[in-house]
C-alpha cells in the first residue's frame, strides 16, 4: 500500500448538507427523489469545490445519506467527477467518505441535517405534498419549552431540526414571501428545545430539536399580539415559508396553500374573479371613496388585498391585487323598464307610452298577460323603433304574485339609452322607469325584497354587471338610504337575476379591519348562504360571518370555519354548477440565499 497523501491545499474536508425534501421545481416530486434534476431544483445541492475537478469521492458508512450530482443527474459514488460536480443531501446523519485524485487521497466528511414540519398532532407535513395554511385560530397560550406537546391549532406548524451527533446547524430563521417571490415578513430568534425524533430522523446518532408551534397569519394584527409575537409569521397563500440558517442560507421550504384537512380533503390554491367598480356620486363628480380616482382605485384595492389575505383562511386568493383593474364610473342613465316591480300582477289592458333618447316608443298590453308577456312586446316595439332590449326576470319576492321583469334598453351602439316613462293605462301592472341617484343613498333591500333588490339597486347592477355568472361585482356606493347598513350582497341560490354581487359603501370600506366588510360579504356569495352562524347557532363573535361583530383585534370577527372552507368548495369551487373559484396550480418559486 503507497502512502496516502493529503488532499489539495485549502480543499474543503468536510461538507455540510440538508436534507432535500422540498420541490422548488414545483413538479410534486421532492427534489431528493428526482431522477433528473432541471435547474430550479438544485437550489438546496451544495458545489464541490473546482480543485475535486477529476477526483473521485468513495463513501463508506452512511452513503445513503447523499448522492452525488453531475449535471443534474445522480451518479454512483467512486465516478470520476467533472467540474460543477454538487452533492445532495437525503437524510439526517454523516457520510465517511474518501476522496481520491491521482497519487492522492484524504478523508471526507459529510454531514447531512434534517430540517422538517409537525402539525399540532405531531404528525409529519411533507413539504412536497402538503403545504403551510393560513391560520384561524385566535391567539392562545401554549407551553414553549415542551416540543413534544400536541397543540390544538390545525394550522401552525413546529419546525424540527434532525442533526448528527456532535453537529449543528446553529440559529435558525424564518422567512415568509408572498406569491410574486418577495420577502414579506421574517421571524428570527427561533428558539429550538430538545425533542423525539420522528421517522425521517432515524438512527443513534442523531438528536432533534424544535420550535414552538409557528403560526402564518393574515396580517400584522395577529402577528402582534403579545400571546404570539414570537411565534407569528405573516403569510399569503401561493407564497412560502422558508427556513433559513444564520447566515440565510435556505434550508427548507413550504408552499403555502388552503387547509391540509377538511371534509372535502386538503385544499390547494384557488382563485376568485372579481369586477371592482367605484360610482361616482353623479356624472363627473368625485367618487364613492378616495376623493380622487387615483384614491378611489388605491382605497378599494387595500380593502381588496385584505380581503383576499382573510379568505387565505381557505386557499382563496384574487390574484395580484396591483393588477386588478378598479373602474371609477357614473351612474347609469335612466335605462331600465320594470314591468310589474311591485307585486307582479298581470295586465289589465292598456297603453304604455315612453320616450326612448327622445324618440317615442308605445304598446299595448292585454288583459291577463303577465310580466314576461308584456316585456316582450316592449322588447318587440323597442327592437322595432331601432333600439337594443334585453329581458333581465327577477325572483318572485315574498309577497309578489309573478316575478317583476327588467327590460334593459340599449342604443344601437351598445350604450345604454335614456327612457322616459309619458303615460301608462293599465290599472295593474305596475310601469316603473328604474334610476340611480346616489346624493340621497342607495335605496337597499329589506326582508320582503331581498332576493330580488329594489329597483334603484337593479338599475345600479344591471347596468355593469358582465353577464359571466363565474365573477363577483363589487360596487362601491357613497352610502345606503336609512343608515345602519354598510354592505350587502346577492348570491346565487336565491333565483335572482343578479346573482354573485357585493354592494358596499364608503363606510363599510373604512371599517376596514372592525368588521371585514368586504371579506364578509363575499362570504355570503362564496358560500352561497344568505345567513350568518348566529341566526340559528351559538354567537361566535370571533368568525368572520358573525352578523353583528365589531372589533379589530385578533378576537374580532376574522376567522373561517374548516366546514365553511370544505363549504365554499362544494359551492363555489371549480366542480360546482357556476364555479367562482377556479385551480391555480403552484408554480416554482426561487427561494434564493439572503446575504
Amino acid at each position: 500500500m503507497g502512502t496516502t497523501q493529503s488532499g489539495p491545499v485549502g480543499s474543503l474536508d468536510r461538507v455540510v448538507l440538508v436534507a432535500d425534501r422540498d420541490d422548488d421545481d414545483a413538479n410534486g416530486i421532492p427534489d431528493g427523489e428526482e431522477a433528473k434534476l432541471d435547474t430550479l431544483a438544485r437550489v438546496d445541492l451544495v458545489t464541490l469545490d473546482p480543485r475535486f475537478t477529476g477526483a473521485t469521492i468513495v463513501a463508506g458508512a452512511g452513503k445513503d445519506k447523499a448522492r452525488l450530482i453531475v449535471d443534474g443527474k445522480p451518479v454512483v459514488w467512486g465516478a470520476r467527477l467533472p467540474r460543477g460536480a454538487q452533492l445532495q443531501g437525503l437524510a439526517p446523519g454523516h457520510v465517511s467518505a474518501v476522496a481520491r485524485l491521482g497519487d492522492r487521497e484524504w478523508p471526507l466528511t459529510i454531514e447531512v441535517h434534517g430540517v422538517g414540519l409537525r402539525d399540532g398532532k405531531n404528525a409529519v407535513v411533507d413539504p412536497t405534498r402538503q403545504h403551510a395554511s393560513i391560520d384561524r385560530t385566535p391567539p392562545g397560550r401554549i407551553n414553549p419549552d415542551d416540543a413534544d406537546a400536541t397543540f390544538a391549532d390545525e394550522d401552525a406548524l413546529r419546525i424540527v431540526v434532525s442533526s448528527p451527533e456532535g453537529a449543528s446547524l446553529g440559529k435558525i430563521s424564518v422567512e415568509s414571501l408572498s406569491a410574486d417571490g418577495a420577502s414579506l415578513d421574517t421571524l428570527t430568534g427561533i428558539k429550538l428545545t430538545p425533542a423525539s425524533c420522528d421517522g425521517t430522523s432515524t438512527g443513534t446518532d442523531i438528536g432533534c430539536r424544535a420550535s414552538a408551534p409557528i403560526r402564518f397569519v393574515v396580517d400584522d394584527v395577529d402577528r402582534a399580539h403579545t400571546l404570539v409575537s414570537s411565534r407569528s409569521v405573516r403569510a399569503e397563500v401561493g407564497g412560502a415559508i422558508v427556513v433559513r440558517d444564520g447566515a440565510g442560507k435556505k434550508l427548507q421550504a413550504i408552499r403555502v396553500a388552503g387547509p391540509r384537512a377538511t371534509p372535502v380533503g386538503p385544499i390547494d390554491r384557488l382563485r376568485l374573479s372579481i369586477r371592482p367598480i367605484v360610482m361616482r356620486l353623479a356624472p363627473g363628480s368625485g367618487p364613492a371613496v378616495g376623493g380622487t380616482d387615483a384614491g378611489a382605485i388605491t382605497a378599494l384595492r387595500q380593502e381588496l388585498a385584505l380581503a383576499s389575505a382573510t379568505w387565505g383562511q381557505c386557499g382563496i386568493t384574487f390574484g395580484p391585487i396591483s393588477q386588478m383593474d378598479v373602474k371609477v364610473v357614473n351612474p347609469p342613465p335612466p335605462y331600465l323598464v320594470a314591468l310589474g316591480d311591485d307585486v307582479g300582477l298581470p295586465a289589465s289592458g292598456g297603453e304604455i307610452r315612453l320616450r326612448i333618447e327622445g324618440k317615442p316608443v308605445s304598446f299595448t298590453t292585454k288583459s291577463g298577460w303577465s310580466t314576461r308577456q308584456a316585456a316582450l312586446e316592449l322588447q318587440r316595439v323597442a327592437t322595432k323603433a331601432g333600439f337594443g332590449a334585453t329581458l333581465s326576470e327577477n325572483a318572485r319576492i315574498s309577497a309578489g304574485a309573478a316575478p317583476s321583469v327588467d327590460v334593459l334598453v340599449k342604443k344601437r351602439d351598445g350604450q345604454l339609452a335614456s327612457v322616459e316613462l309619458v303615460s301608462s293605462s293599465d290599472s295593474t301592472m305596475a310601469v316603473t322607469v328604474g334610476s340611480v341617484d346616489l346624493a340621497d343613498g342607495l335605496q337597499h333591500f329589506g326582508d320582503t325584497d331581498s332576493v330580488a333588490g329594489t329597483l334603484e339597486e337593479r338599475t345600479l347592477v344591471k347596468a355593469f354587471e358582465d353577464g359571466d355568472p363565474r365573477t363577483i361585482e363589487v360596487i362601491v356606493v357613497p352610502f345606503f338610504a336609512g343608515g345602519g347598513r354598510i354592505g350587502e350582497s346577492f348570491i346565487g341560490s336565491d333565483g335572482s337575476s343578479m346573482r354573485n354581487v357585493v354592494i358596499l359603501d364608503r363606510a363599510g370600506v373604512r371599517a376596514r379591519r372592525t368588521s371585514l366588510t368586504l371579506a364578509h360579504e363575499l362570504g355570503h356569495v362564496i358560500l352561497d348562504e344568505p345567513g350568518h352562524p348566529d341566526d340559528y347557532g351559538i354567537d361566535t363573535p370571533t368568525l368572520l360571518m358573525d352578523s353583528d361583530a365589531s372589533d379589530a383585534s385578533p378576537f374580532g370577527p376574522r376567522r373561517i370555519t374548516i366546514d365553511e372552507c370544505a363549504r365554499a368548495v362544494r359551492q363555489s369551487g371549480p366542480t360546482a354548477r357556476v364555479p367562482l373559484l377556479s385551480a391555480w396550480k403552484l408554480g416554482p418559486m426561487r427561494a434564493p440565499s439572503r446575504p
